[in-house]
């Protein structure tokens, strides 16, 4: 999930460091997901959190851990409503490869949505997006450590619950599917098709293609256009690069089929979302309020 911010720019990490911290007045505001995960703090401001199973509205404050796929979407309670959020977006390799304690801990549990924050672990964490805010020098080492902190602390604190040995068991044998959506995202920008997933796994087509539906909710080909979708949504927010442009740099070499994709998951045309999508960011001179 790359994201730029109206603080600065924020890139989600990369393969070999894939973590990313934000400190940001404005969320994507329609349904979304994404393949990381994500903790989310409210600084200020409330915000409208939308997911499948209803909306609720957030006061300053709130911490949310967001699962990696899940559906949602937050804005601000009123349009005219000016909110600052922070965030800690990482891939599950960043806790070590498959079979790492660490990693195995994580996989064998469930985080609660609804979080409690203490403000020491908050201040951590707006010291960690000051400092990627500057690019200080081990910026790195500290929002490992921030993430680690984060995690220890719902352990120790009780936020979360166990998963059972079935669901443990069904979570470890998706490792050949998180493979394939890892490089979907490495490669989402080139011409990739199926086969070349495919070749990722040690599965038959056939076989990994009804895995993968099932597990994802998605065939790989309708994966990879609502990813890249995805990420063209993102650049209509916080770039203003023009629609030709984003569908190119995001993997789809047609504009006609672009904006027939686009519209399958939106429900709208890329034009009608750019404009909608620039008339909800916060100005500038709200931004530097906050």
């Amino acid at each position: 999930m790359d994201m730029a911010n109206t603080d600065g720019n924020f890139d989600f990490g990369n393969e070999e460091f894939p973590i990313g911290i934000f400190s940001q007045t404005v969320y994507v505001p329609r349904f979304h997901h994404h393949v990381e995960y994500e903790f989310f703090y409210l600084a200020e401001g409330r915000v409208t959190l939308g997911m499948k199973e209803g909306d609720r509205e957030l006061p300053q404050g709130s911490a949310l851990f967001i699962e990696a796929g899940t559906d949602h979407f937050i804005r601000g309670v009123t349009k005219e409503e000016a909110f600052h959020y922070y965030a800690i977006v990482f891939d599950i390799s960043v806790l070590g490869a498959e079979g790492d304690p660490a990693r195995k801990v994580f996989e064998s549990i469930r985080i609660k949505r609804f979080l409690s924050f203490p403000a020491w672990l908050v201040a951590n964490i707006k010291h960690a997006a000051a400092m990627e805010k500057d690019k200080v020098f081990g910026r790195e080492i500290l929002l490992k450590t921030v993430l680690m902190e984060t995690l220890a602390y719902l352990i120790q604190s009780g936020q979360y619950q166990p998963i059972s040995p079935m669901l443990a068991t069904v979570k470890h044998t998706s490792s050949a599917i998180d493979s394939a959506i890892a490089y979907i995202k490495e490669h989402f920008r080139e011409n990739i098709t199926p086969e070349d997933v495919f070749s990722t796994t040690n599965y038959s087509k056939s076989h990994f293609s009804r895995l993968f539906k099932e597990s994802v909710g998605l065939s790989i080909t309708e994966f990879i256009n609502e990813y890249r979708v995805e990420k063209a949504c993102l650049d209509m927010l916080y770039t203003d690069k023009n629609i030709t442009e984003i569908a190119m740099e995001n993997g789809f070499n047609n504009i006609q089929y672009f904006s027939r994709v686009f519209k399958q998951f939106m429900k709208c045309s890329p034009k009608q979302y750019q404009q909608n999508a620039r008339d909800i960011v916060v100005p500038s001179t709200i931004a530097n309020v906050l």
